[in-house]
């Protein structure tokens, strides 16, 4: 789940509003670009929406005017910014659409609430809260450096704290491309689109069809956006009605003004200065008797006034509260406060508009199912909870658990004891006397049930809270410890021992298991553990587990489902064998410590350490590991073992790892633990060559020029070795050779130098005869001499011969003598001397 951070825009800080928009919802972090926003005014206060833990309850507030201009000023400085912007046209759209959809907000304040994140750390939300607003200060300040002196390059990415670890500079995260230029942090809605175009023609406007089509003439002065109930406002001569989709009138054009329908199907009209309420028929369901009439709620309730003083109606038109109050009605989250004058109490009354009295609105709280808290708050040292007739239901109690997420009911604490409430029944369903009631998150069916674990002294049970069926499950009795596994059924644990109880059927076992732990469902739903057995539980019966599901639910894959007991003993019962405790650690270690450690005693020499941790590993199936295992079995002297070489390089081919095909393309070709098949050798270096592999490139070309294979084709060696250079392990010798022979001698001339230049004794041979006989450059005896001696000192004695027929041959370079001792060199390396070198010269005698 990925954590978030959520950016409002509001009027009252720590109390949820109808008004309150939702700007952002962003993963991890508040995004640098909308900064900005966040520049003056910033404090801490109680979330607006998460708040439901007390002592973990911090968000921050901003002044919002300032942060609009602060952003505005921002973009303007960006845009100035020469060569920063990669792509100025989007970045103009993304300006446009965001300065626009922030020019529409009026809240006074931005509040940043990061409940979500801050909850990733142990460190109390209060402090880092104070630690995220020296953050976000800090950013700013490095912004408002870089735009008061005009130069973006002060925006040190490695200056700015808490930022995105994707980019490395500033430039980098304001060009990525999916972030359109801060616009898509911004939250938009799901917009449907319109199937109706509202067009304007010679100052009047009609109604045309998706495809075009003219539906109602252009007829009107105004014509409004259609409304949830398919109804649009329209005016002509200063007389407003409604129209459908269709282009009829579907309410005359009777009134002074009418607003949109909302989603309960009614709206607000005016007739000579005077408000009521309309159906979708156009049928009064009030009169029109009101001064003002505004929608709050979404629809369910208005604010209507009467002789200055307001209350509140319904969509029927019946009244909820009374006509006696000098400020308007507002909404909060399940309930409704008015503004008393010069006081910051305010009225409470319900979403059934029953008073409550007169609190500080950021101490109500909806508790749902109609229930309100009245949180502790100055003069008030306890918590109120208050039902939908606005009766006390209880007082004086320390807290509301929120560490539980029932259905229906809401543990309470009071005087040290937990009792349990129902909201469907507003009482109590278990009295205050037990010592902790806890959410053990059963699920019936696939819902949340109301079942809570009990615990009373040294005793535990299972009681059901549903009103309907009050009982306890499970009898509270001595027991150690009570695990839910599946629908009805539980584990018991009594004297260290465990039973399996299926309520549905009243079916419990001995206390026979060492250890229960739940399972992934796909044939039971829990292990049950007894002496070196494992069984698998379900809802039907109690069977021994097959080894091989043992030994996967043992494996890395689960390591984070499992605890470590319950992982030691699938792997010992999935080996179907005894293993010490040092064996058990090191099959149970993540394959990348296995791995680390085999490469460790790798370097070591340690080769016999080597293998056992890469076996262990190879064994979970981690190819790198099958690869390296594979190749101390295929070439390290004292360990060759060709079967288990060309075992691993095959498990890993089929596991598409590319250095494993090629390893087991050079079994095939040299049959290493398998007949030699030069077809399945291609075959898999064809693989390996296709996943981009180097290696495979260049031996795939050491077949095609292989003259004594079936197979050899210089042009597909050229197009190999082409690749493996391409992908950075060029043979230069190989590559310089090829074009040799094709007289491409400037290319051959290339890439033998390259491979001169890294110490590759045949390729500078190779380069010295190009420049001695002038083939891809001018002719140089003297480059010719110093690449021959450069070759002679890497290890290549041929060069003695080439240097004896310059000795004999080229002007200016004759030397008898040195051509004697070339060629008593050459001998001595065992190398054929020429007949060209054997020819008596003025009175030398054949050597």
């Amino acid at each position: 789940m990925s954590h978030r951070t959520y950016l409002y825009n509001i009027n009252t800080p720590s109390v949820a509003e109808d008004t309150d928009t939702m700007m952002m919802e962003w993963g991890y972090e508040m995004p640098l670009m909308l900064q900005p926003l966040l520049i003056e005014g910033g404090f801490i206060s109680g979330n607006n929406y998460n708040n439901f833990v007390e002592f973990n309850d911090s968000g921050l507030y901003y002044n919002a005017k300032a942060g609009l201009e602060n952003l505005k000023r921002f973009y303007n400085f960006l845009e100035d910014q020469p060569d920063l912007i990669e792509n100025i046209k989007k970045f103009k759209e993304a300006r446009d659409k965001l300065f626009n959809y922030l020019d529409q907000l009026d809240g006074d304040y931005f509040h940043l609430d990061m409940w979500d994140v801050l909850n990733m750390e142990d460190k109390p939300h209060a402090e880092q809260a104070k630690d995220w607003l020296a953050t976000i200060a800090h950013n700013n300040q490095v912004i408002t450096a870089a735009m008061e002196s005009g130069d973006s390059s002060l925006l040190n990415y490695k200056e700015l704290k808490d930022v995105s670890a994707a980019f490395t500079t500033f430039p980098k995260l304001l060009n990525y491309e999916d972030y359109d230029y801060g616009w898509t942090c911004i939250w938009q809605p799901y917009e449907q689109e319109s199937e109706f175009e509202i067009f304007e023609e010679n100052q009047l406007w009609g109604l045309k069809d998706k495809e075009g089509r003219v539906l109602l003439n252009p007829y009107f002065d105004e014509f409004f956006m259609f409304g949830p109930q398919d109804l649009a406002v329209v005016s002509k001569n200063g007389k407003y009605g409604y129209v459908d989709t269709t282009g009829k009138i579907a309410i005359p054009l009777t009134w002074d003004d009418a607003f949109d329908f909302e989603e309960s199907g009614v709206a607000v009209v005016v007739l000579q200065e005077k408000t009521g309420l309309i159906n979708t028929s156009g049928t009064q369901i009030t009169g029109l008797i009101y001064d003002d009439l505004k929608v709050i709620e979404e629809g369910d309730f208005y604010n209507a006034k009467i002789d200055g003083l307001w209350g509140t109606i319904n969509t029927s038109g019946k009244v909820g509260i009374a006509f006696e109050h000098e400020n308007e009605i507002q909404a909060g989250y399940g309930f409704f406060h008015i503004e008393v004058t010069d006081k910051k109490d305010q009225k409470i009354f319900n979403e059934f508009s029953k008073y409550l009295g007169e609190f500080p609105i950021q101490t109500i709280e909806n508790l749902e199912g109609g229930l309100l808290l009245i949180k502790p708050h100055k003069g008030f040292k306890f918590s109120s909870i208050y039902k939908k007739d606005g009766t006390l239901l209880d007082s004086g109690f320390e807290k509301i658990s929120r560490e539980t997420n029932f259905p229906d009911l809401l543990v309470i604490k009071k005087d040290k004891k937990h009792g349990i409430i129902s909201r469907k029944t507003e009482n109590y369903v278990l009295p205050c006397q037990s010592d902790a009631i806890l959410d053990i998150g059963i699920t019936i069916d696939g819902n949340r049930a109301d079942m809570a674990l009990i615990r009373q002294g040294d005793q535990k049970g299972i009681y059901n809270g549903n009103p309907e069926q009050l009982s306890w499950l499970i009898p509270a009795d001595n027991y150690q410890e009570i695990i839910w596994l599946d629908e009805t059924v539980f584990a018991l644990q009594k004297n260290k021992k465990w039973s399996i109880a299926n309520l549905a059927n009243h079916d419990f076992s001995d206390y026979e298991f060492d250890l229960i732990a739940r399972k992934p469902a796909e044939d039971g739903f829990a292990y049950a553990f007894r002496e070196d057995k494992v069984y698998t539980v379900s809802a039907t019966n109690i069977s021994a587990t097959d080894k091989a599901v043992a030994l996967e639910h043992a494996g890395d894959y689960y390591v984070y489902y499992f605890e470590y007991e319950s992982r030691k003993r699938l792997l010992a019962y999935g080996k179907g064998r005894k293993m010490n405790e040092q064996q058990l650690h090191d099959e149970l270690s993540p394959v990348d410590t296995l791995f680390e450690l085999a490469e460790q005693a790798f370097l070591n020499e340690d080769y016999a350490k080597a293998i056992y941790f890469y076996t262990i590993s190879s064994e979970k199936g981690h190819t790198p590991s099958m690869n390296n295992l594979a190749h101390i079995y295929y070439i390290i002297k004292g360990f060759e073992d060709d079967d288990k070489a060309f075992f691993w390089y095959h498990k890993g081919a089929l596991a598409d790892n590319q250095n494993t095909m090629n390893g087991l393309g050079m079994c095939y070709k040299s049959g290493t633990g398998c007949r030699a098949d030069i077809e399945k050798a291609i075959y898999w270096l064809n693989k390996a060559a296709e996943a981009q592999l180097a290696l495979a490139n260049n031996n795939l070309g050491d077949i095609y020029s292989d003259e004594e294979l079936p197979h050899f084709n210089l042009d597909k060696a050229l197009e190999h070795y082409l690749a493996a250079a391409d992908q950075g392990e060029p043979k230069y010798n190989w590559l310089g050779y090829l074009y040799d022979s094709k007289e491409e001698y400037e290319k051959a001339l290339e890439y033998y130098q390259s491979g001169a230049n890294e110490g590759h004794e045949i390729a500078t041979y190779n380069l010295a005869v190009l420049h001695g006989h002038g083939l891809g450059t001018e002719k140089n005896i003297e480059l010719a001499v110093k690449y021959f001696r450069i070759s002679l000192d890497l290890g290549y004695p041929h060069a003695h011969i080439e240097l004896a027929r310059i000795y004999r041959n080229e002007p200016g370079f004759k030397d008898e003598n040195k051509v004697a001792e070339h060629i008593k060199e050459a001998r001595a390396a065992e190398i054929e001397i020429p007949e060209d070198l054997l020819v008596k010269k003025k009175g030398w005698f054949d050597f």
